[in-house]
């Protein structure tokens, strides 16, 4: 799969994910808020990625809440964050990581769900009452349906295979069926992404 570009949620643009961070640091770093900015990944689809800033004063609870939210949430899985096997509590503040540093998140240890975790630089935002913003996200991978080569509209959790409207029909346990979302979660226990509220909507960003 050729590797994603991707939304700038804060001014519209679509860039590759290395200059997407680039414009996030020259063009949005600007007000009283210290803040990471953070790069997150599927572990095993790297074209899943997220670009958020995060408060220094918060903990990583809130980025616990908001890849929940985004990515990763449906029957209220445990999670849980660590570095070369050594497990970080959620209340550990952000002041103690530094630029480079990297995380592995997993949530659910039955179907698990792996994300890296980057720190990749230090901006600035205005003051806000959310803990984490997103400010880029992977434009949805196109997917074609593995019997008939059409777009791909949802998956089938048993079989493991991405299939279009057409073909779902032979598909005899619906409840196997889930939709194709943009998430290294898809596919996954019961995930269908009905928390992500954060659909790009160039018409929708202030300029």
């Amino acid at each position: 799969m050729a590797t994603t570009k991707g939304n700038c949620f804060l001014c519209g643009k679509t860039l590759g994910k290395t200059a997407i961070k680039n414009h996030i640091v020259k063009e949005h770093s600007a007000g009283d808020e210290p803040c990471w900015l953070v790069k997150a990944e599927g572990v095993y689809d790297r074209n899943m990625w997220l670009l958020f800033s995060v408060s220094k004063d918060a903990s990583l609870l809130a980025v616990d809440k908001f890849l929940r939210q985004i990515w990763c949430e449906c029957c209220g899985h445990m999670s849980a964050f660590s570095l070369g096997g050594n497990e970080f509590g959620k209340a550990r503040k952000l002041t103690e990581f530094a630029i480079g540093n990297s995380l592995l998140y997993e949530y659910d240890f039955g179907s698990t769900t792996e994300i890296a975790l980057t720190f990749v630089d230090e901006i600035k935002r205005p003051k806000q009452k959310e803990k984490v913003r997103l400010v880029a996200r992977n434009e949805p991978p196109v997917q074609t349906c593995d019997k008939c080569d059409s777009p791909a509209a949802q998956i089938d959790a048993w079989e493991q295979v991405f299939l279009c409207d057409n073909c779902v029909k032979d598909v005899e346990d619906e409840a196997a069926l889930l939709p194709l979302v943009n998430s290294p979660r898809r596919g996954e226990c019961g995930y269908t992404g009905e928390q992500d509220k954060w659909t790009f909507d160039p018409s929708k960003i202030k300029k």
